[in-house]
């Protein structure tokens, strides 16, 4: 890996003042959130059959956004370009509504929401945001808990490999046979971790028939990165995607 480490993105954001956007600690270290998205949202989505219905923003189950409600949740949080806010108020509220299935269908307990950090996350306290934002923080790190670490298969590290040479994280002239023995007991634990909770996400995604409109896209969200914030495993937020490993550099 070049000597790189991985981190965790989940759908944390960093924090932005008057001057300039600093990256600050992720909530499990310092219980604060920023405003910045640290997830990556990449891909294609489409609308199929009745669940392509004007002005609607996502269906999760029998539940459905309208693109006005994304909009206003969006426009609360503060530092931040409206594009990339309406996306991270959809990823938001699809990984909160799938984790919470997930939650209930395999009878584990429903964790405590944390509404006291997520008021002092630098997010507008007592708002809907905030509620929505502690929510999803809640219901992800529980399945997070409950996940099993996935051996990666042929296909992940091939797709790792793909996209980690593309982030120009592969040493030049390194084959993947030589990638994959260079990740080291440590990375391969960190990758075979966030694969166990991909599987968990991907399979709630497909049984939620998660359909998201056309103009959120590109919809994933990053689960592992490098430092630099180049993604290497995904969810995909939407019922078609394979869950692959890695989305490759567009």
């Amino acid at each position: 890996m070049g000597g790189c480490e991985w981190e965790g993105a989940n759908g944390r954001v960093r924090k932005v003042d008057k001057r300039s956007r600093e990256r600050v600690s992720t909530m499990h270290r310092a219980r604060r959130v920023a405003l910045v998205a640290a997830l990556a949202v990449v891909g294609a989505l489409g609308l199929t059959g009745c669940r392509s219905q004007p002005g609607v923003a996502a269906y999760v189950g029998s539940t459905s956004y309208t693109q006005k409600q994304v909009d206003k949740l969006a426009k609360t949080i503060p530092g931040i370009e409206a594009a990339q806010g309406r996306q991270l108020v959809l990823s938001w509220l699809v990984q909160r509504d799938v984790a919470k299935r997930l939650v209930t269908d395999n009878g584990w307990a429903a964790p405590k929401v944390d509404l006291e950090a997520a008021n002092s996350s630098g997010l507008p306290p007592g708002g809907s945001i905030t509620r929505l934002y502690a929510e999803f923080q809640a219901y992800y790190e529980a399945v997070q808990q409950h996940a099993t670490p996935k051996q990666p298969t042929d296909a992940d590290f091939a797709d790792l490999y793909r996209r980690a040479k593309a982030a120009g994280l592969v040493q030049p002239g390194m084959q993947e046979a030589q990638y994959r023995e260079a990740l080291g007991p440590q990375n391969l634990q960190v990758l075979s971790n966030s694969l166990g909770v991909r599987s968990l996400f991907v399979d709630g995604i497909r049984k939620a028939h998660v359909t998201i409109n056309p103009r959120y896209a590109p919809a994933e969200v990053t689960l592992l990165s490098d430092q630099q914030r180049h993604p290497l495993v995904v969810i995909p937020l939407n019922t078609k995607d394979g869950g692959s490993a890695v989305v490759s550099k567009s």
